[in-house]
C-alpha cells in the first residue's frame, strides 16, 4: 500500500521510469516466451531494433507496420495501453 502512495507524491518522471522498467521486464519476458514458442513472427518485430526508429517522425513513418506490431506487443505484455501511449501514441492499434 505504501508504493502507489509513494508513486503518487513522486515527480511524474520518477514514476514514468518505475513503470518503464516493470514494462521492460514484461517485455523481456514476452521475447523470452515468444523465443520458447518459436513465434519467428513476434521476434521479427524485436530483431529490427524498432525502438531506435520511434524518436524520429521520418523513422515511424518507414516503419508503421513494424511498430505498430511492436505497440501491441507491448500493450500485451504491459496488459495495458500506458506505455503504447507514451511512445506510439501516433499509431493506431489494429485490436
Amino acid at each position: 500500500m505504501k508504493l502507489p502512495l509513494l508513486l503518487w507524491l513522486l515527480p511524474t518522471w520518477v514514476s514514468d521510469h518505475c513503470v518503464e522498467l516493470a514494462g521492460n521486464w514484461r517485455l523481456s519476458r514476452a521475447i523470452d516466451r515468444a523465443f520458447a514458442a518459436g513465434d519467428t513472427e513476434a521476434l521479427s518485430v524485436f530483431r529490427t531494433g524498432t525502438l531506435r526508429a520511434t524518436f524520429t517522425t521520418d523513422g515511424m513513418l518507414a516503419r508503421t507496420d513494424e511498430l505498430v506490431a511492436y505497440a501491441e506487443l507491448v500493450v500485451e505484455a504491459d496488459g495495458c495501453a500506458y506505455r503504447y501511449h507514451r511512445l506510439f501514441s501516433g499509431l493506431e492499434l489494429t485490436a
